[in-house]
């Protein structure tokens, strides 16, 4: 068997990828990118909203807590002086009162029995801030949490009916909102609510 060797045999044995498999191979490969793409964008999407849906659950019961525990100890009186209850009650503000250190006094900020305490959410700025000693030469402010949009205080009676009567508060229920922005995932809003029951007053 005689083997010819020439031009016409070199271009028979070597083919290559013709233009139009080329162009398919590319849009095949274009979708599967886009696929790709999309879902690890999906992904990332919802951890990221995971993520900010968790810090948002956090923040709330972490300022329900600190709020709840002192409210709790509003009007803490053991010796009976009748200088220590609930001095301001609105809807986004409370002022609370208690004898931390058995004082008929209501001690200053240096001796470090902080016994006047103040909530109270800034709207305009959407944070929740403590104020220590409102009213006086005293006075510190501090951020407990911000991205608040709504903090609402509902007072109690015995009888759990809403009552505006400081004397006659016995429940504080609490509710609060923040909203934060979880970036293409929109933004995340959360709304948590506590009762606390004041065990100091009425008695």
């Amino acid at each position: 068997m005689i083997t010819k060797y020439g031009a016409d045999t070199m271009r028979l044995d070597k083919k290559g990828f013709s233009l139009i498999e080329i162009m398919v191979a590319m849009a095949i490969f274009s979708i599967v990118s886009i696929a790709i793409m999309t879902t690890y964008t999906g992904f990332t999407r919802a951890y990221t909203n995971q993520e900010v849906t968790a810090g948002v659950q956090q923040s709330l019961r972490g300022a329900l807590d600190i709020i709840a525990r002192d409210i709790r100890m509003a009007g803490f009186d053991p010796l009976d002086t009748g200088n220590f209850d609930i001095e301001i009650a609105t809807l986004n503000n409370i002022r609370i009162t208690a004898d931390y250190n058995v004082d008929p006094l209501i001690e200053l900020p240096e001796d470090t029995a902080f016994e006047r305490i103040t909530y109270n959410f800034d709207a305009a700025n959407q944070e929740l801030d403590q104020i220590l000693y409102e009213g006086t030469a005293s006075e510190s402010n501090q951020l407990i949490v911000n991205n608040v949009t709504n903090v609402a205080f509902t007072y109690l009676d015995e009888n759990n009916a809403v009552t505006a009567t400081l004397i006659d508060i016995r429940t504080v229920a609490i509710s609060m909102t923040i909203q934060e922005n979880a970036g293409r995932g929109g933004t995340v809003s959360r709304t948590l609510s506590t009762r606390v029951k004041c065990r100091n007053l009425g008695f």
